[in-house]
């Protein structure tokens, strides 16, 4: 006997091309973000775009799964434009060639909801986006399907659309939450089913994957500002493999997760037994690794990962990178890659030397705000240079490039070379340290330039550098580990409490 649920679901689905057939030139779309990423419609949509559907406006905001056909369609973007919130190699290719492509910061959730503002209203008529196509899990009895390895934005997209469309995908996982990880089939006005054969993720052997020798020593300079109990947020790319096996070589124990991606080297570390979430104080995630998206470029590997683990807990992003939340997190650090940081202490992740590389992401709040928990650390890591030999410590950022993280809000840089705080640090002493952790063929042309700039003393020497916890009254991090920033009317940044209990 079919329930009125199973009825109702059966009423509501759709194939790609009837939901395209009800779409109008004009129509303003979001196609889902990371993890939640429309295929089905997309590639339909594709299809179309032209004199007949034309005036089409993708808003989008980081869609792993490539999407060329649109270049090889309509490359000048003629009948359709591209809004990109952040470049993945398929869309920046689009901006590099045909210089087309719209783009904007994406990133940290007040930053999504700046973004949105305009598109939300209660009243769904008057919504910003006519139609938002995310992909989510299939419908259980109760009518709720899970948004999986795209939780993150799907609560602020959903309060900005007049027509949700689920693309229903067989290879979802049931991501346990969190909270708005979840939609019912009465917010729904239509769904597609996904061949999940046709439109496979793409797959990448995280697990084979092995960090360069240069990875390597960035992730050994990491590992003297960590110890056990430490929280821990990873960025994309092969680093955070190199630094998991940095931490299970140190042997470091009963560790948290508190992240915005899911990536295979955090998996691995909850493989390895090393997290345990014992000692979070979010009293409400303590046993649980908490994360908002995730790339399942190993289909097997993350959906028996994540399927009903109740260890895990999907949130949205507004939870996951609210800042409120990261600066309530003790002894929470954050390792994410940068494209470059200035002799001031800025640094950029997002668009560089006038061209975007991706956006700001979660870079923003999760460098800045951890660093202000009681034991917090943001790390800024990278190469000392670049791909192209360039160096990725600069004397000044160059014209056209973003600035993600102030100089003001700067805590650890890392590089092959070394690991600095700057936090604290004067104007010289700032350039000083930089300059020590560049690669050596590059420190003369720095120092030349910051002498040029006044960012050094002219005759006073670069040996009066501050090596954290050995010279020039620089506190090493352990003395610093129950020091937290004076925030929301605190009167004391140092737990005196603690600090007499360890002196004892």
């Amino acid at each position: 006997m079919t329930t009125p649920v199973q009825q109702k679901i059966r009423d509501k689905k759709r194939t790609p091309q009837q939901i395209l057939d009800m779409v109008k030139s004009g129509s303003w779309i979001q196609p889902g973000s990371v993890g939640g990423d429309s295929t089905e419609c997309m590639k339909e949509l594709a299809k179309r775009i032209g004199p007949k559907l034309k005036d089409i406006e993708l808003w989008n905001y980081a869609n792993f799964f490539p999407h060329p056909e649109f270049q090889a369609v309509d490359p000048m973007q003629e009948f359709h434009c591209f809004h990109e919130y952040f470049f993945f190699p398929w869309n920046r290719k689009a901006r590099d060639t045909n210089n087309v492509t719209d783009w904007a910061h994406w990133g940290w959730a007040m930053g999504m909801w700046f973004a949105h503002y305009r598109f939300t209203n209660a009243i769904k008529e008057k919504r910003g986006f006519d139609w938002w196509w995310n992909a989510a899990t299939p419908f259980d009895e109760h009518g709720f399907a899970n948004f999986s390895y795209g939780t993150n934005n799907a609560n602020i997209f959903s309060q900005c659309t007049k027509k949700t469309v689920i693309e229903v995908r067989s290879d979802y996982p049931w991501a346990e939450g969190g909270r708005f990880n979840t939609i019912n089939i009465d917010d729904v006005d239509f769904w597609v089913e996904v061949d999940c054969e046709k439109h496979k993720w793409p797959q990448i052997n995280e697990k084979a994957i092995k960090a360069k020798p240069e990875e390597e020593a960035i992730a050994k300079h990491v590992m003297t500002i960590m110890k056990d109990r430490d929280i821990i947020q990873l960025g994309i790319g092969s680093l955070p493999s190199a630094c998991v096996s940095a931490m299970t070589d140190a042997g470091l124990k009963d560790l948290g997760i508190h992240t915005e991606m899911l990536n295979a080297g955090l998996i691995k570390l909850i493989e390895s037994g090393q997290v345990t979430n014992k000692y979070k104080t979010l009293p409400a995630d303590r046993g649980k690794s908490v994360w908002t998206f995730a790339f399942p470029v190993d289909v097997k590997w993350y959906y028996d990962t994540i399927h009903r683990n109740q260890e895990l807990a999907a949130y949205d992003i507004s939870y996951t990178n609210n800042l409120h939340n990261l600066t309530r997190l003790d002894n929470m650090i954050a390792i994410d890659n940068c494209v470059a940081v200035d002799l001031l202490g800025q640094q950029c992740s997002g668009f560089y030397e006038k061209r975007p590389i991706s956006s700001s992401g979660g870079y923003f709040h999760f460098v800045s705000f951890c660093a202000q928990s009681k034991g917090g650390r943001g790390v800024a890591s990278m190469t000392a240079r670049s791909k192209h030999g360039t160096s990725r410590i600069v004397p000044f950022l160059p014209e056209g490039s973003s600035v993600d993280v102030p100089a003001q809000l700067t805590n650890y840089v890392c590089t092959e070379y070394g690991i600095v705080n700057l936090r604290g640090l004067s104007g010289y002493e700032r350039a000083a340290a930089l300059i020590s952790i560049a690669h050596p063929d590059d420190r003369e042309m720095l120092e030349k330039a910051a002498k040029e700039n006044g960012l050094l003393a002219p005759k006073f020497p670069v040996s009066m550098m501050p090596v954290e916890g050995k010279t020039r009254r620089y506190p090493s991090y352990s003395d610093r580990r129950t020091y937290k920033m004076a925030l929301h009317g605190e009167t004391s940044g140092f737990d005196w409490e603690q600090g007499y209990q360890i002196a004892k």
